[in-house]
């Protein structure tokens, strides 16, 4: 007995010592994959800030070369000479040329005018107008005077004008700059358009909310938040706002570790405390302009400005003089931690009672290790075999033990039980069960599974998706396309005219498949970021995922305002596919996310007759499907699916052919490879 509970003593102690190894490693992978993911989310977010500023300055850029603001510049500029600001109030040139620039429509709600000397030529606010501005100010405009365009980061507007009898804005403003110049190319005038900071670019900052605690915010060269904290309750709540802040963080939250220095309820004196590190790295990054690039990651914990331990990445953008980090909880980040620290105390428990008890049976504990595993399953399903893994789920290869079908069964993982994911996986499970059409997958069963893991079953399909379609055998003749599109709108038009949008339509999202003896039948699949427009929870449930989905088919209204989008996007989407089809190209080639975001907001699309043989009645109904304004598209998917039937009348894809391209093509379809591969 002695010498069994050595044995099994020494064994444990290898498994604690194999323990102790994997733990490092997991631990080293879960840090490069945190340093991935905060690195792609920063990126993604700074791409969406320079994004929204080059839209403003390209306004601010076309304001100041149109003829009709240059002819009142002009008027309003000679009076300004005379430096009497009572006609400058007076002049119908100035309240023109502000109607121009302030449409009610419009996104800025302040412009303004200044000389080169700094005075305010034009403003709403008739108390400006003759001031000067501040040489703070002055100082951010000298390079608009040599000729460039500027993005001016949040500011109040008692620090923007010298000594004003009151202000315009009691919150403060973010502002667009760009030159006007005479006909010889000299600066004469800086035009200048401005928007309510937490209206417009504190929300862009929004967007890369990651998890349950992350968030990303913007702050400046003295430490101070130009966006909207996530946590402005709790902020508030511990005395860390400034005085007077209201509902706003801009300019109130100084992000200094609240846990050193001073009482953290003592905000009269916020300077007192220390930067948090972060803000720290990032401050100390912009007096290094010999640094290639000034970013940074922060994967050991550290307290943010709530006192909190987070972990964190940030870049310093020289351009605009900020910074901009992404945060999350240190708890989160690394929570797949705690299951390893959990076996390594039920190793060293075990070990203990090893020692104590005498009536540990070696033989019995060795015919527990040697008993064979019970085979992998939920509820009713036994799981074959994985044939596919997303972000949140993975998907297997099941039979149902009574009925002996093949299913796919989608597993939600467990580290994706948060609040936030099970809602989303419950949601499209739900919404995909009310779809009942030919062309859209089918979903047979949902449940929970041991330890309230969630999961769904659905139809397993013979095929391939219309993106290894085109990469195995090229681009599909044009017949085939519109046939296969055809059956896409039939599907889109159920789930539609149910109030639903699909949002991520995608050429790897579409199988075409054997169904019941039938070939080239279309399955719609992944209802994963489907929209309920006539749901009070829609935006809850996807607010922290608006730049989720395929970028390169996404419609220009779900970049530019996501939570606003219809039918019609889905219709864009198809467009895009359409063109894959028929051409086996991208709708846009580009190097870069913020490359092809411009390009699919500002670039006409090409057309697919360009690069194939297409048929004109279906080369417009694309280009039709691609328009930027939704307005020019198809009003429906059903309404396209007419147009599709009224092409597939004169150019029809035969039950010939249709069968001829399976027979050669379809060689093995018993083949892994040539089966449903869910993502």
């Amino acid at each position: 007995m002695n010498r069994a509970r050595l044995a099994l003593l020494l064994l444990l102690l290898a498994l604690l010592l194999a323990g102790l190894w994997t733990y490092r490693n997991v631990a080293n992978s879960l840090r490069e994959i945190r340093a991935a993911n905060l690195t792609t989310l920063l990126n993604t977010q700074i791409e969406v800030l320079d994004l929204w500023i080059a839209e403003q300055l390209h306004d601010a850029r076309q304001w100041a070369a149109d003829p009709r603001v240059r002819r009142r510049l002009d008027a309003v500029m000679r009076i300004a000479a005379r430096g009497d600001a009572a006609a400058l109030g007076d002049s119908p040139e100035r309240r023109a040329l502000l109607e121009l620039l302030l449409p009610p429509e419009g996104r800025a709600v302040a412009a303004h005018v200044i000389d080169a000397r700094g005075r305010i030529a034009v403003s709403r606010h008739p108390g400006y107008l003759g001031r000067t501005v501040t040489p703070e100010t002055m100082q951010q405009l000298a390079p608009v005077l040599r000729g460039e365009s500027r993005f001016i980061p949040p500011q109040h507007e008692r620090v923007r004008v010298v000594e004003p009898e009151s202000v315009a804005f009691d919150r403060p403003l973010v502002w667009v700059e760009t030159p006007v110049k005479n006909a010889e190319g000299d600066v004469i005038a800086i035009l200048g358009l401005g928007h309510i900071a937490n209206q417009a670019f504190a929300d862009v900052l929004k967007i890369a909310r990651p998890g349950r605690t992350g968030e990303a915010y913007a702050f400046d060269a003295d430490g101070i938040m130009l966006s909207e904290t996530r946590y402005l309750r709790e902020a508030a709540q511990r005395g860390l706002l400034a005085a007077g802040a209201g509902d706003s963080s801009i300019l109130a939250l100084h992000v200094r570790d609240p846990s050193l220095g001073t009482d953290p309820a003592d905000a009269a004196r916020p300077q007192a405390r220390p930067l948090t590190r972060l803000a720290a790295a990032a401050i100390a990054a912009r007096h290094e302009p010999q640094r290639a690039e000034r970013a940074g990651l922060l994967l050991e914990p550290y307290h943010n400005y709530l006192g909190e331990e987070v972990i964190g990445a940030w870049r310093w953008l020289a351009r605009h003089d900020m910074g901009v980090a992404l945060e999350m909880a240190a708890a989160e980040a690394y929570a797949p931690l705690r299951y390893l620290n959990i076996g390594l105390a039920a190793v060293m428990v075990l070990m203990a009672l090893v020692w104590l008890s005498a009536f540990v049976s070696l033989d019995k504990l060795t015919d527990r290790l040697r008993g064979k595993q019970a085979p992998r399953s939920i509820g009713p399903y036994r799981l074959v075999r994985t044939i596919g893994e997303g972000a949140i789920s993975t998907v297997y290869l099941a039979h149902h033990r009574l009925l002996n079908r093949a299913v796919a069964v989608k597993v939600l993982k467990p580290q994706s039980t948060t609040d936030e994911w099970t809602a989303r996986f419950q949601r499209e499970v739900q919404l995909a069960s009310t779809l009942r059409h030919p062309n859209t997958i089918a979903i047979y069963d949902f449940g929970q599974g041991p330890g309230a893991t969630l999961y769904y079953a659905m139809e397993f399909l013979e095929g391939l998706a219309l993106s290894d379609l085109v990469e195995r055998y090229g681009p599909v003749p044009a017949a085939r396309a519109a046939h296969l599109l055809r059956q896409v709108c039939a599907s889109l038009a159920e789930a539609h005219d149910l109030g639903l949008i699909h949002r991520d339509i995608k050429p790897q999202n579409i199988m075409v498949c054997r169904v019941a003896g039938q070939n080239d039948v279309v399955k719609v699949l992944d209802f994963g970021l489907v929209k309920q427009l006539d749901a009070s929870d829609t935006r809850d449930l996807t607010s922290s995922l608006r730049i989720l989905g395929t970028p390169l088919y996404m419609a220009p209204e779900r970049i530019r305002e996501p939570g606003k989008v219809d039918a019609r996007s889905d219709l864009y989407s198809l467009g895009a596919v359409g063109y894959y089809l028929l051409t086996g190209r991208r709708l846009f080639e580009t190097e870069n996310a913020h490359d092809l975001t411009y390009q699919i907001l500002h670039t006409p699309p090409p057309r697919a007759s360009a690069h194939a043989a297409v048929p004109r009645e279906l080369d417009e109904l694309l280009a039709r499907c691609l328009a930027k304004d939704p307005a020019g598209r198809p009003a429906s998917a059903a309404e396209m699916g007419e147009a599709l039937e009224r092409i597939l009348a004169a150019h029809p894809w035969t039950a010939r052919q249709i069968d001829e391209w399976w027979r050669l093509y379809w060689v093995d379809a018993s083949h892994p490879d040539r089966r449903l591969v869910v993502e």
